[in-house]
């Protein structure tokens, strides 16, 4: 059990008996908890096969989005979205290779909002703002695993023994990896605290304990798991019966099928070997990466637990989410991201805390059209943090007014595709590719794809040119044009 469960805006009176507590006007410190990589749909509150017991029960506790999108379907676009509350046309960053400078950023960070508003910041793990070195924009406790900031702490500086024994140990998967072994994975032969998300998890615990400060605290934890290489430590993958583990089923194609991200993200590599898999290779896959959700849900529990001990959680608004998701194969052997499809482009997305109105009903689910680039006008709002400018994101707990949802993704040379989703069906659009968002016109459409989410949920049976959805489509077409004239 999660030690969120039981957390009250109470204080304890004399006789060790409580009392409620007014805390409007106590601004609630602030828990955004996110990992890199993580499917929608790998959450145990909807599929048997995976443990999260401490996401489910933030869940309990809160709500869950059951339809929320990332902004772009890779990190670093999706990342610069989020902590800057835009869409990369807004921020300028549209692909993994991209970013700003610390001198062109297109506004505050979500960090830096805090800092502005008089909150204590600390961050620890992975940001991933993109090609520049950066500075910590905002936080002033800041510890990285893997990209330096100036002004953070790192592994590499704090422990290099520890980092040159994981790197040698993910060697063989590659870069990123996220070559096959990187997916197929192995046991980590290494004591968690060798491994980045580990040694983070320690930093960002002996911070919370050893925390004396006064001010309202915005607390940024961020993983790098559980995107592949799939090397679990030790324990994890006992947690699992292989043999059971269900894995991504093909569709009856002789050949690949995906006008709007076809040729990206080493389509070869990995057709070839998956191709060819055994069950067993499958299966093991398959696991490693559940595996490597649960080895996170429990660092998650343990911070959590560090957080409730210290009093941080008996006034807090707990949010979690991901930057994107993983294909694990599906769609004629996918893996990874970098498409518009639902394995990639949705993200889990929970909202949790004691300081949630009381009005919002605790164990709820939440079908509206939510983005990632909600997350930041949510939190500022129940912060009572004012904007610097407008942004486009709905708040969470208000009313969102939203019709459908949108993401973006250009990795083609030349074209730019989007997305407009809601829970029934979605459309995805190719365009010529457009010097600013404000100059997409229908005129420019090379092609699209619409899928029936409802009868067709794998998305194998592509409408585009059908007469029934003729309709349908044409107002998504609208909607999804307008939504990027507004940008």
């Amino acid at each position: 059990m999660s030690p969120f469960l039981g957390c009250k805006n109470n204080t304890q009176k004399d006789d060790g008996s409580t009392k409620d507590v007014d805390i409007s006007s106590n601004r609630p410190n602030i828990i955004f908890i996110m990992d890199d990589q993580h499917r929608w749909d790998a959450l145990g509150k909807i599929n048997g096969q995976v443990i999260t017991p401490t996401l489910d029960s933030l869940a309990t506790h809160g709500i869950y989005f059951s339809q929320a999108v990332c902004q772009a379907p890779m990190c670093v676009p999706s990342r610069n979205s989020i902590m800057f509350g835009q869409y990369p046309n807004q921020t300028g960053v549209f692909r993994n290779n991209g970013g700003v400078p610390d001198s062109l950023m297109p506004g505050k960070t979500m960090a830096q909002y805090f800092k502005d508003a008089g909150y204590e910041t600390a961050g620890f793990g992975k940001t991933h703002w993109g090609k520049y070195k950066t500075n910590t924009r905002g936080f002033e406790t800041r510890y990285v695993s893997e990209i330096p900031e100036e002004g953070a702490i790192s592994m590499a500086e704090m422990n290099p023994d520890a980092k040159a024994r994981y790197d040698a140990e993910i060697a063989p998967m590659g870069a990123g990896e996220e070559n096959n072994l990187g997916y197929l994975g192995f046991t980590s032969k290494l004591p968690e605290e060798d491994h980045r998300d580990g040694w983070i998890t320690k930093q960002a615990i002996d911070y919370i304990q050893k925390r004396n400060d006064e001010r309202p605290l915005f607390f940024y934890l961020s993983y790098m798991k559980p995107h592949a290489g799939h090397n679990v430590p030790q324990g994890y993958e006992d947690l699992y019966v292989a043999d059971t583990i269900q894995y991504a089923q093909q569709p009856p194609w002789e050949a690949d099928y995906s006008p709007h991200s076809e040729g990206v993200n080493r389509r070869d590599m990995y057709e070839g070997y998956w191709k060819n898999a055994s069950e067993e290779e499958w299966k093991l896959m398959t696991m490693r990466y559940y595996a490597n959700v649960t080895w996170i849900d429990n660092m998650m529990d343990r911070t959590l637990k560090a957080l409730k001990d210290k009093g941080i959680l008996d006034n807090a608004i707990v949010i979690y989410t991901s930057d994107h998701g993983e294909m694990l194969g599906e769609r004629y052997y996918r893996f990874n991201k970098y498409n518009l499809y639902e394995a990639s482009v949705r993200v889990p997305m929970i909202l949790s805390g004691s300081a949630l109105p009381n009005t919002v009903q605790k164990n709820t689910v939440n079908n509206q059209p939510v983005e990632n680039i909600d997350i930041l006008p949510t939190l500022l709002n129940a912060a009572n943090i004012d904007l610097d400018k407008e942004l486009p994101g709905k708040d969470l707990l208000g009313p969102l007014e939203r019709s459908g949802s949108f993401s973006a993704l250009h990795e083609r040379d030349g074209e730019a595709a989007f997305m407009w989703r809601t829970q029934e069906y979605k459309l995805i659009l190719v365009f010529e590719r457009q010097k600013m968002a404000q100059d997409y016109k229908e005129e420019h459409i090379l092609t699209g794809e619409f899928y029936n989410l409802s009868k067709d949920p794998n998305e194998w049976d592509d409408l585009y040119g059908n007469e029934s959805v003729k309709d349908i489509k044409d107002k998504f077409t609208k909607a999804l044009v307008s939504r990027l004239q507004e940008q």
